[in-house]
């Protein structure tokens, strides 16, 4: 699914061994998305995918998700989709329950 939305995952070591892991868009369009998942550790990426999956099996979940340092997560339920931060449109739940699952992979 990254490769559709035009995002790598990359990890860089600094000088004095910390290890950060980064999402990056060639995309302006998910420049958000990116930057979502690049603010996400792992607890807040399972959490944020099990609420994701609540809502595809019908359980009702906060749709005002909160933010994870600065980013906002909204969920649209019944739409089946969801929105980052202030992006002109939404995209499915599907696809970045995906993208968070790529993610989690990732960052483990």
């Amino acid at each position: 699914m990254k490769e559709e939305y035009g995002i790598t995952f990359q990890k860089k070591t600094t000088p004095s061994g910390d290890l950060y892991y980064f999402a990056i868009s060639t995309d302006i369009n998910n420049a958000e998305i990116a930057n979502h998942l690049s603010n996400c550790e792992v607890r807040i990426t399972e959490i944020q995918i099990e609420d994701l999956q609540k809502v595809l099996h019908g359980i009702p979940v906060q749709e005002e998700w909160g933010e994870v340092r600065g980013s906002s997560l909204q969920i649209f339920p019944t739409e089946k989709t969801v929105q980052i931060n202030y992006l002109n449109r939404r995209i499915p739940i599907s696809d970045f329950l995906q993208l968070l699952q790529e993610w989690l992979a990732f960052i483990r």
